[in-house]
């Protein structure tokens, strides 16, 4: 299939249009947090009852049972700062039968802490932070050296870290840590609380115990610049594997659907190969493409088979800096959770290349014999050990993933795009021929085991531009304009992914404002007003009302939902943490406590009825910003 093409004359309306200003507001600054030893306190003297927002709230666990064991407690005698008595102490125990994660860490003021017991909180933009401050006194370790690192925790027990692999001090006694927070980190937006996070590969047992006190962040005296748009017209069409979530090791990647992939007793060759159309860019080297051989059933949601899978073969492909790339072939067996002998004994070599572009395959001929080619015709020519052979025999099924992984913070946002996939000749399964140009991925032959959600998406070949802007964008939206002039913007609906401070957007053809021009902006609405919608009705920016549809019909006593919504002028939904106040005309009415928004909205389930028959509206308030114009609802009757 050809590529579509873009007329010139629409890349330069584009590029004009990237010089319009910004609609922009001004905001207040934000204040400092001071988290207290017992938990979420801005004075007073803590107690130890005050500890309900501390506590170890994501523990790594295997078959129900916990090889990471961690208990918190108030205590009174330790303390950093002698003017506020207390801290909290965590005693840790690492079993080592398996890696073990550990994850402890307080919930912020305003910050979302649904995982330890009160919803009522929301989050923070921790975009308006500069440093965050923390203490912590280790002592009694064994068989611990560092760890994971500090950093912010976001809803759904996500991580932005802002260090990692912290050394544990050799002598007991007080550490003082200020990290800088940088704005352009993916997931700040959001934030639900700190954490200090740890992870301790299989081995001897572990031990520690530690203190951390006079947690604090310290709010940016000058405001983050608004946003600034850039266009990429060369998307590359193909299967992309895009380092979209944070991690420096989130894998991004597609998994057989059919579980018997396997080499092993074939009466010929059986070969698995990848055509490479882009493994990042040259500013990025390291950036990897893999093919992992997973036999047995490998987790379901898990993409890092290399690590913690008991049994691997592997191919990575790296890029360098002058465009080649280098191919490794390694191996593991018998070791769950670690890269096992994957990088000494395991390690079989590798071929390189002169450009990552083309195609790669690894070819199995008589169990043992391996070949690993590049797109050049370059070869490795080795063999794998028969008692691998045979291990892998033992282990009845295999599975196939391929994917893309950065392997290093700087390579977050980069991508691999692969335009064919091609497995053949294996005794249990038919061949398999993915064309990522002409097809769409095959749901009956791969699914997708990503760490993000955008991780892993088709670029057709109508792809028109890369629209990007720099992070932090906290309540910006994209609109788009076919020409200037008299008519409204129409605010983008296609949604992208963060990565390496940038924010990036895909655009078809199809997607694109006009036929021969288009504009972008960036405008950020500011709250003005509140919306109640009833059951029935829908939020319409642009319409007077600011709503569609009929309320549904209610009775006295019957619960039912209603919907709270921060809104422009337009009634555009306002990105807000804003609680709220619920009041009705209904004296009778039971209504719900204050509740604060998530995003510029909040859904209040089950919560609200009305005591007594008649005609009632139902009216929130602002309770954060009195500012707010308060909304009503549209009234209703009323029945027994």
């Amino acid at each position: 299939m050809k590529q579509a093409s873009i007329p010139s004359n629409w890349l330069l309306a584009a590029l004009a249009g990237l010089a319009l200003a910004f609609a922009t507001s001004s905001a207040l600054a934000a204040e400092n947090i001071q988290i207290q030893p017992s938990g979420i306190q801005t004075n007073g003297d803590p107690t130890a009852t005050d500890i309900a927002n501390w506590g170890t709230f994501w523990i790594t666990e295997y078959t129900n049972l916990y090889y990471a064991t961690c208990t918190n407690s108030f205590d009174p005698t330790m303390q950093s700062d002698p003017s506020i008595p207390g801290s909290i102490y965590c005693v840790c125990d690492w079993q080592g039968t398996f890696g073990d994660d550990i994850n402890f860490g307080a919930t912020l003021p305003n910050g979302n802490s649904t995982w330890l017991g009160n919803p009522a909180i929301t989050n923070i933009d921790g975009t308006q932070y500069a440093y965050l401050l923390m203490d912590v006194y280790w002592t009694n370790v064994t068989n611990i050296t560092s760890y994971g690192g500090i950093g912010l925790m976001t809803p759904g027990y996500g991580m932005v870290f802002l260090t990692n692999n912290v050394a544990i001090p050799s002598k007991p006694g007080w550490q003082h840590y200020a990290i800088a927070i940088d704005p352009t980190l993916a997931n700040l937006s959001s934030i639900a609380g700190v954490m200090i996070y740890d992870w301790q590969d299989a081995g001897p047992p572990a031990h520690a115990e530690f203190w951390v006190d006079n947690v604090q962040l310290i709010a940016r005296a000058v405001p983050v610049p608004p946003p600034t748009l850039s266009l990429d017209n060369k998307p590359v069409p193909g299967l992309a594997f895009i380092a979209a979530s944070p991690g420096t090791y989130d894998r991004q990647e597609i998994r057989t659907v059919g579980t018997n992939y396997s080499w092993v007793g074939a009466s010929g060759p059986v070969s698995y190969s990848f055509n490479v159309a882009k493994l990042a860019d040259n500013a990025h080297a390291g950036f990897e493409i893999f093919i992992y051989l997973n036999p047995g059933m490998p987790s379901p949601t898990d993409g890092g088979a290399d690590y913690g899978e008991t049994n691997v073969v592997r191919v990575g492909l790296g890029n360098d800096a002058d465009g080649s790339g280098w191919c490794d072939l390694n191996f593991k067996t018998n070791a769950p959770n670690s890269n096992g002998v994957m990088w000494g004994l395991g390690y079989l070599g590798g071929v390189w290349n002169a450009t990552v572009d083309g195609t790669w395959t690894l070819t199995f001929n008589q169990d043992t014999n391996v070949t690993l080619t590049a797109p050049g015709g370059g070869t490795l020519v080795t063999n794998l050990p028969p008692e691998v052979v045979a291990l892998f025999n033992k282990t009845p099924g295999m599975q196939i993933s391929i994917g893309g992984v950065p392997g290093d913070p700087s390579r977050v946002g980069q991508m691999a795009v692969v335009t064919e996939i091609k497995i053949t000749g294996t005794p249990g399964e038919p061949n398999v021929d993915s064309n990522f140009l002409t097809q769409p991925l095959d749901t009956n032959v791969w699914e997708i085991i990503a760490a993000s959600p955008a991780g892993v998406q088709q670029i057709p070949t109508n792809a028109a531009y890369w629209v990007n802007w720099t992070l932090p964008y906290t309540g910006f939206t994209l609109q788009t304009k076919a020409a200037l002039g008299s008519g409204a913007w129409t605010d983008s609906t296609i949604t992208g992914y963060d990565g390496a401070g940038f924010h990036h957007d895909l655009f078809t053809i199809s997607d694109l404002p006009g036929s021969n021009s288009g504009y972008f902006r960036l405008i950020k609405r500011v709250g003005t007003q509140l919306q109640v919608l009833l059951p029935g009705e829908t939020n319409a920016p642009g319409t007077t009302t600011g709503k569609i549809g009929t309320p549904q019909t209610q009775t006295v006593g019957n619960l039912f939902n209603i919907i709270i919504n921060m809104c422009d002028p337009s009634w555009n939904i306002v990105s807000s943490s804003d609680t709220v106040a619920i009041t009705s005309t209904d004296t009778t009415a039971f209504t719900p406590p204050n509740t604060a928004l998530v995003n510029g909205t909040v859904t209040i389930t089950d919560n609200f009825f009305f005591g007594q028959t008649g005609t009632w509206t139902i009216t929130a308030t602002d309770v954060t910003n009195p500012a707010i114009l308060p909304g009503t609802s549209t009234p209703i009757t009323i029945s027994q």
